[in-house]
């Protein structure tokens, strides 16, 4: 037999290839511009965000656009999320105040 037959074919390239690694390119270097801006390296962590969103923009532009255009919602929707937390905080408040209250009452 020859050893050559066994062998598995080699893959070959398809456009999906090149669109993962720049997909894989984009979202890591957001990661890593995410990780870096916590982590207080904010000029680097800020170049590559850029970077990596750049990279987004170049092969995805209409994604990059449907997601900008999407950004008032997420806006919204943390602001109507931190206001209910208020609210709910607020609440918490007053009912401790109200069992400090009775306690002292009964003391």
């Amino acid at each position: 037999m020859d050893s050559a037959t066994n062998l598995m074919p080699f893959p070959q390239r398809s456009e999906d290839s090149s669109l993962t690694w720049n997909r894989g390119l984009a979202a890591g270097s957001l990661l890593a511009g995410a990780l870096l801006l916590v982590t207080g390296y904010r000029r680097a962590g800020l170049a590559v965000a850029a970077a990596g969103g750049a990279v987004a923009l170049f092969e995805h532009p209409e994604g990059v656009r449907n997601f900008w255009n999407s950004i008032p919602n997420f806006v919204h929707a943390s602001q109507d999320f931190l206001s209910r937390t208020e609210s709910f905080i607020d609440e918490l408040n007053r009912q401790a105040a109200r069992v400090r209250h009775m306690l002292s009452r009964e003391a």
